[in-house]
Formats: C-alpha cells, sequence, structure tokens
C-alpha cells in the first residue's frame, strides 16, 4: 500500500484536510467523501493528477475517480484518517441523497414486473381498441387481473424491497404490506355510522368510524391498495423496531418472538399515525406536481424532459419515476412518464448520425448495439459511447427529448401503463375508450423527437471529432460470455446477497443451478480459485474479470460439496469443466446454491447485457459485453460516473 501513501495524502490535503472529512465510502472506481465543508475542495486541483481519472460532486457527496484500485487506496485512506472517519459500507448522508439511494434500492428490483405489467396492459388496450375482445370477455378480465395484479398489491412488494434496503427481515416486510391490504380493515374502518369528524372545514378532514382502544382510526377511504410512499415509511419505521428488538431480546428466544412483536407494534403504529401521515405526504406530493402540471403543462414538461438525462447518469431519476408509479396505482393514468417517453429514441438518433458520418469502424461496429439498446429504453450505452464524450450531442438529445415531450404535453397525451422504447407505444391506448389519438400522438412526438437529435447531429458533425482507430491497437470486439450452469436466470438485482444486488462486485445474472456441472464461461486465465472451492476468478483474454460465486455463505461449508479442477494460473477454454458442486448436499447443509456470475471490473465496458430471466442450458449464451471505443478518452467518460 505504499504506493499509494502520497496519492491519498494529496487528495485528503484538497478537499480540505482530515478534519474536513465525516465519512467516506466507496465503490468500484471511485472514493465517496462526505464533507463538513464542500467549499474547501480544490476540485482542479485533483483533476490536473494524472492518478485521478475524475472528480465531482454528486448526490450530496464529493467523488474522486481513481479507477479499479479504489479498494486498495480506500485502505490507505482509512488508515491516514486513522479509522475514525472511514466507513466501508455505511456513510452518513445528506436527506436527497438519502432519499434518491432508498427510492433506487426500493424501486429498482421491482421494475422488470411493473414493466410486464404496462406490456400487459398495452396488448389488453389494443384487442380492446380491434374489438377482438370486449370487457365481459373471460379473456379480458384474466389479462385485467394479470396486468393489475402488481398494482394492487404493490404494498406487499414494496414491503419487501424496503426491507431489503432497511435492513430487515423481507418477510415481515411482506406481511406489514399484506396487512395494510386486508378487506376488513376498508369495511371495518371506513364505513357505517361516523363517530365523529377531525379537523373539520379543512383539506385534511377526515371521518373517524372507529377506534382503537379509543384512539381515533384515521384510515383512508381508498385504503392503501397502489400506495408507493406509505409502506417506504412503514417499513422504515418497522425496521428501527426490529433493530431494536433484536438488541433487547435474549438470543435463546429472539427466533421466535422477534417478528411477532416488530409486527405487533409496527401495525398499530402504522395504522394510526404512519399511514395517515404518510398518505396525507403521498397525496400532497401527487397534489403539488399535479396542480404544477395543471397550471403550466408546458413548463413541467420542459423541466422534466430537459433534466431527465442527465438524472440517469447520476442515478437520479428514480423520484421522478415513483410518482409516475404512483399515478398509475392510483388511477390508472399518468402525465409524469410521457415526459421523459421519447428520451430513448433522441438518443438513439444521435448514435444513427455519428453511425452515417464516422469513418471509424470501430464506432460503426459499437454503433448498431447502442442503437438496438436504445430502441428499448437502454440509453447508457448510447450516453456514454456516443453522447457524452462529444457533449454538444448529448445537447441535441436533450433538445430533442423536450421537443417530443412539449407535443404530448401541447396535446395533454397520457400513458395507461409503465412501458417505454417501441413496445411502450401501446401503453398510450385508452384501456376504456380504445382511442388511439394518444398513440397516433406518441408516434408523432417521438418521429418529432429523433428528427431533430438526428439532424442537429448530422449538420454539425466534424472531422475531428471522428475516432480514427489506430493501426497500433487492435479493435476490441463485442464479447458473448456462455451460461456456466445449467438452471434459471434471473437479473442481479434481484440477489439475496445485498453485495451482489448493488452491484458492488459487478454487473451480471443469477442462476440457480439445476446440475452441479460448472463451466468456464470465457476462454482465459484462472486467477483465483477460492480455497473452499465455492468462487472462481478468470480473467478472459480479451480483458474481462468474471467471478463465479456458488451460493450464499458457502465458504462456511469450508470445501464440502465442491471440487474444483483448475488451478490459479492455469489457462481454460470456453465452455472447458472447471468445478463440480453436489448440489444436494449444500442444499442440506442448510445454504441457498443461487449462484452469481459477475464481470468485476463492468467499469471498464461500455455496456454489459444479460438474459433476464427463463431456463438455461450449459453454454447458452447469456451475457454479451461491449467494448468502450479504444480511441475515446476515459477521463472524458469517467466524468460521467
Amino acid at each position: 500500500m505504499e504506493k499509494y501513501q502520497a496519492l491519498v495524502s494529496f487528495i485528503l490535503k484538497n478537499i480540505g484536510g482530515r478534519e474536513n472529512v465525516l465519512s467516506v465510502t466507496h465503490c468500484m472506481t471511485r472514493l465517496r467523501f462526505t464533507l463538513k465543508d464542500d467549499s474547501l475542495v480544490q476540485k482542479e486541483a485533483l483533476v490536473k493528477s494524472s492518478e485521478i481519472m475524475s472528480a465531482q460532486f454528486a448526490g450530496g457527496r464529493f467523488q474522486v475517480v481513481v479507477g479499479t484500485n479504489v479498494a486498495e487506496i480506500f485502505q490507505v485512506v482509512q488508515e491516514q484518517l486513522g479509522g475514525k472517519n472511514a466507513a466501508p459500507d455505511e456513510e452518513k448522508k445528506g436527506l436527497v441523497s438519502a432519499l434518491v439511494d432508498t427510492i433506487t434500492k426500493v424501486i429498482t428490483p421491482v421494475l422488470g414486473i411493473l414493466t410486464a405489467s404496462g406490456l400487459l396492459q398495452g396488448i389488453l388496450a389494443l384487442l380492446t381498441a380491434t374489438h377482438i375482445l370486449s370487457i365481459n370477455d373471460g379473456a379480458y378480465i384474466i389479462l385485467h387481473a394479470m396486468g393489475q395484479a402488481v398494482f394492487y398489491f404493490l404494498p406487499v412488494t414494496l414491503g419487501y424491497t424496503s426491507a431489503k434496503a432497511f435492513k430487515m427481515n423481507p418477510f415481515v416486510g411482506m406481511m406489514l404490506g399484506a396487512t395494510l391490504l386486508i378487506p376488513e380493515l376498508m369495511t371495518g374502518l371506513t364505513s357505517g355510522d361516523v363517530l365523529y369528524t377531525l379537523f373539520n372545514g379543512t383539506l385534511f378532514q377526515t371521518p373517524v368510524y372507529n377506534t382503537f382502544f379509543g384512539i381515533p382510526i384515521l384510515f383512508p377511504a381508498s385504503g392503501y391498495q397502489y400506495t408507493v410512499i406509505p409502506i417506504i415509511f412503514i417499513v422504515y419505521v418497522g425496521s428501527k423496531i426490529e433493530s431494536w428488538l433484536k438488541r433487547m431480546i435474549p438470543s435463546v428466544i429472539a427466533h421466535n418472538v422477534t417478528s411477532f412483536l416488530t409486527i405487533l407494534i409496527t401495525v398499530p403504529l402504522t395504522i394510526l399515525i404512519v399511514g395517515p401521515i404518510t398518505n396525507v405526504l403521498s397525496s400532497l406530493i401527487s397534489a403539488g406536481v399535479s396542480g404544477l402540471y395543471t397550471i403550466s403543462p408546458i413548463i413541467t414538461s420542459l423541466a422534466v424532459a430537459l433534466l431527465y438525462q442527465p438524472l440517469v447518469i447520476f442515478g437520479l431519476h428514480w423520484p421522478i419515476s415513483a410518482i409516475g408509479i404512483t399515478n398509475l396505482a392510483q388511477s390508472g393514468v399518468d402525465y409524469i412518464f410521457p415526459m421523459s417517453f421519447t428520451a430513448n429514441f433522441a438518443q438513439t438518433a444521435v448514435v444513427l448520425a455519428v453511425f452515417l458520418r464516422t469513418r471509424s469502424k470501430d464506432q460503426k461496429t459499437l454503433a448498431i448495439p447502442a442503437m438496438v439498446s436504445g430502441l428499448f429504453c437502454i440509453i447508457e450505452p448510447a450516453i456514454y459511447g456516443f453522447s457524452l464524450p462529444v457533449k454538444k450531442r448529448f445537447a441535441f438529445s436533450m433538445i430533442g427529448g423536450a421537443v417530443g415531450s412539449l407535443i404530448l404535453a401541447l396535446s395533454a397525451t397520457k400513458m395507461y401503463a409503465m412501458s417505454f422504447g417501441i413496445l411502450g407505444f401501446a401503453a398510450f391506448i385508452n384501456p376504456e375508450t380504445g382511442s388511439m389519438n394518444g398513440l397516433i400522438t406518441a408516434i408523432i412526438a417521438s418521429i418529432a423527437t429523433a428528427a431533430v437529435a438526428f439532424i442537429l447531429t448530422y449538420m454539425t458533425f466534424k472531422s475531428k471529432e471522428d475516432v480514427v482507430q489506430s493501426e497500433e491497437k487492435e479493435l476490441v470486439k463485442t464479447e458473448f460470455l456462455i451460461s456456466p450452469l445449467e438452471g434459471q436466470i434471473k437479473p442481479i438485482e434481484s440477489a439475496a446477497d445485498p453485495s451482489f444486488a448493488s452491484k458492488a462486485l459487478g454487473n451480471g445474472f443469477i442462476i440457480v443451478p439445476e446440475k452441479g456441472e460448472v463451466v468456464s464461461p470465457v476462454s482465459g486465465v484462472i486467477k483465483t480459485v477460492f480455497p473452499s472451492g465455492h468462487a472462481i476468478g478468470i480473467t478472459s483474454d480479451t480483458g474481462i474479470d468474471v467471478l463465479i460465486h456458488i451460493g450464499i455463505d458457502t465458504v462456511e461449508l469450508e470445501g464440502k460439496g465442491f471440487k474444483p479442477f483448475v488451478k490459479k494460473g492455469q489457462t481454460v477454454t470456453q465452455g472447458e469443466k472447471i468445478l463440480e458442486v453436489d448440489l444436494k448436499k449444500v442444499i442440506n447443509a442448510g445454504y441457498s446454491v443461487e449462484t452469481f456470475v459477475t464481470v468485476t471490473n463492468s467499469n471498464q465496458f461500455l455496456d454489459i447485457l444479460c438474459q433476464q430471466n427463463g431456463s438455461v442450458k450449459i453454454k447458452d449464451k447469456v451475457m454479451t459485453v461491449i467494448p468502450f471505443n479504444n480511441q475515446i478518452e476515459s477521463k472524458n467518460l469517467a466524468e460521467v460516473h
């Protein structure tokens, strides 16, 4: 660690000294400092260092991008801070930063099923509009239930993800959400004779139908179905209660009574205090945004459209999405999502313009998968590979997105489901009337968006922006990784292990194996074989670092059930058998066999696309790793992370 001492001293000096550091953590490439006084930071001095890729404020913290050796550098930071201010996992955050982090952790895992619901409702709207189905048909009833289930039971789903975010027993979180949906609460707490009315004559006027040991129960007339904010706060309170109980209850009886007492205490608090307060808060937020939209749809749509793409770069767009999800859940219609709907078409158009103008074979090669991804609303490859490196292109994309948003706002076009990209157009069909007006407007807006972004990029393209591949450097091609196991594949975000779910160990996927044979997903060199045999690290011939981690906490088995066939330094070919696992032995020992396959140096690549679900056979292609253009300076790219 000696070689990083000078670098760390330099960093600490230019962020105001050790005494200015409240806390510090790190991710895959950067140090994240929470500071007492942000004005003491000497950013220009930091970025001039050849050992620092970039430095910037984001999410209430100062981030110093130092590359993949960040873990070693972080250890030196801990040493120089004396350990008192360094925190590898937890840190003090500002309110906005903490809120964004929480919403991201809670909402991200359910995006897949929300999108699935959106597609189902879009298909149903299309079938109804074309008179293939009527609302009385059995097929309509079943499809409608499928599309609405995720929203009706949203508190249960978010109860689980919120509990994971707050490090609470996730099944207790689900119970808290499920309790809110019990039908007898609606019938028993919102009907019958009114005992009295609280806050009479005010905005918060609420009739009381029943009491809890004399305490008035303020239960919303619409219940908590289709809500987002209340369950997040409820689980947060429950997590604090559970944490307190774990400290107070003797371990010998904790297993049997902790969950019981957590539910017993939290549910009454929820119904009497937390629920009503957060329900009002949720209503106020929605009413505020709705009010702004009523006053000026144009200003609102332009603001969201112009801010959305920059917010995506920093992962700060989730609060906007949360409002849209709440609107859809409560009323089945939303005006927020249309404001950002055309953004992916703007980015895709920028890439198309570059594809047609560039003389670089490398750029042309990377443009095709970036455009395909963009059409399905995965815009990161377009942003990081094409628009941000030449910043005016990013501005053109923002302008194009704003044009489309303005068209949708002026026509008062709404969305009836959460779905984006080319599959999202069906979400503009009114499921009740079958009207296609919204769909037609959305198509026009998307074409206008793409046209503006394309023309501006195409007409302003300059030869000095063209990236010509050096003859001295070999073009790195897109690489495909195969499945090392046979089983069921799932997105990494759904991992039970938070380190993998947060992608702290790289982007990738999960496989729940059905057979114990493990093969190498790439051709390369074995870099690590853990003594317990439960994990193997491989570096491919093209520099992809792959980690295969079998199970959760299986290191505790001390090698029982694992039989490696390779050792460190050994060369392997793609598909070669490297490990055998006795799945029954691992499961019988009480351990999960959920297997994580990640690219640990994900930050060094433009994009990593993975199959998200379904059954996979051993050696099936399941991951695509797209490299950055060799000539794009990493320093420029690092500035946006």
